[in-house]
């Protein structure tokens, strides 16, 4: 990928009206454009490291049978200009409210009763403006056929009235002001309100230091029977002793941040004794299970081999990370923001 990233969709934005958010960086691509399209709300982005790809959401008023729109789209012909053609309609997804684990891969079509969201993946070479801009129309055409379009009306209430569109984190929605100061006030008392919960330390650290015990026995085990070790065992580690701190201090500050890291990285350092006690107690059955042998070759291996140790302090080091990032203050307020764009300048471009 080009360290030298443009804006590439400007144009386009000018031409259909819509708010234009430029490219920020050299490597990563962020790039994307919000507005409205013949009555509907779309926004277009690049995915994050974590979550790759191209992003295209249409946003509708909210439908009864989200399973006859999944059909109507999947039948509709219009949509074969799009990457896959019907073959990768046909494996639309309708997401329910309910999180679950996913097993098989994300299809390209998700579809809600109020969005339809496309995500693609470019292995190569990314797409020009104009390409992804005559894809966007289709999906936009298509769904618009499909579904009742925004009149005015604050999709939260049903009743109020929304001259235009507000983002609510980064997501466009006809939202009038009375549910955008509602929803203000709502995410300022939950802020307020998850301040004042106890910090409640040394359970905290007392359930993390349970965790840690349990991941150090995993990581053993897992390196005895592949006789390798895994930066995802440092980042499960690390996952584990942050559920069960949150679980015992019940509000997380930098301290709990701090004790959850030192915490995954002693795991990760006594699973590496325990391995290694493993090991002595296979090769001399006399001393059996001693801990303090393990303790002993695990700081001879230091002396002899620095540079075993070193890696696997640097994957605690990964999985104390992991633990910092999974204990992070949740977003509790959304973040609600105008653009300067003019709906009527949009509805003339549609």
């Amino acid at each position: 990928m080009s360290i030298f990233l443009k804006d590439q969709w400007k144009d386009w934005a000018r031409e259909w009206g819509l708010a234009h958010v430029p490219e920020k960086g050299w490597i990563h691509r962020t790039e994307r454009v919000v507005g409205e399209r013949k009555n509907l709300l779309i926004r277009v982005a690049w995915g994050t490291d974590q979550d790759p790809g191209l992003f295209v959401t249409v946003r509708f008023p909210r439908v009864a049978d989200t399973a006859r729109l999944r059909q109507t789209l999947i039948d509709d012909p219009s949509l074969d200009v799009m990457p896959g053609k019907g073959s990768a309609r046909r494996k639309m997804e309708i997401e329910s409210a309910k999180k679950a684990v996913r097993i098989a891969a994300r299809p390209d079509y998700t579809l809600t009763d109020t969005c339809l969201v496309w995500r693609r993946t470019f292995a190569f070479r990314i797409p020009k403006a104009a390409q992804i801009q005559s894809w966007v129309d289709a999906l936009v055409g298509a769904v618009a056929r499909a579904t009742p379009v925004f009149e005015g009306r604050c999709e939260t209430c049903a009743t109020g009235l929304a001259r235009s569109y507000v983002l609510v984190d980064g997501l466009p929605i006809m939202m009038c002001a009375s549910c955008q100061q509602r929803l203000r006030v709502e995410g300022e008392m939950a802020e307020r309100s998850y301040d004042m919960i106890e910090v409640r330390h040394l359970p905290g650290a007392a359930l993390g230091l349970v965790a840690a015990l349990v991941g150090a026995v995993a990581w053993a085990a897992i390196a005895a029977v592949t006789e390798r070790i895994f930066v995802v065992a440092a980042l499960g580690i690390g996952g584990l002793v942050a559920f069960a701190y949150r679980r015992g201090a019940g509000r997380v500050d930098a301290a709990g941040r701090a004790i959850a890291s030192a915490l995954t990285l002693v795991s990760v350092v006594l699973g590496e004794v325990l391995l290694l006690t493993w090991w002595i107690s296979r090769s001399n059955p006399e001393i059996g299970f001693n801990p303090d042998a393990g303790w002993y070759a695990y700081l001879l291996t230091w002396q002899k081999a620095p540079g075993q140790e070193v890696v696997i302090l640097f994957l605690g080091l990964v999985g104390a990370w992991f633990a910092t990032q999974a204990l992070q203050r949740p977003k509790l307020k959304a973040t609600i923001e105008t653009t300067s764009d003019g709906p009527h300048e949009q509805k003339r471009a549609a």
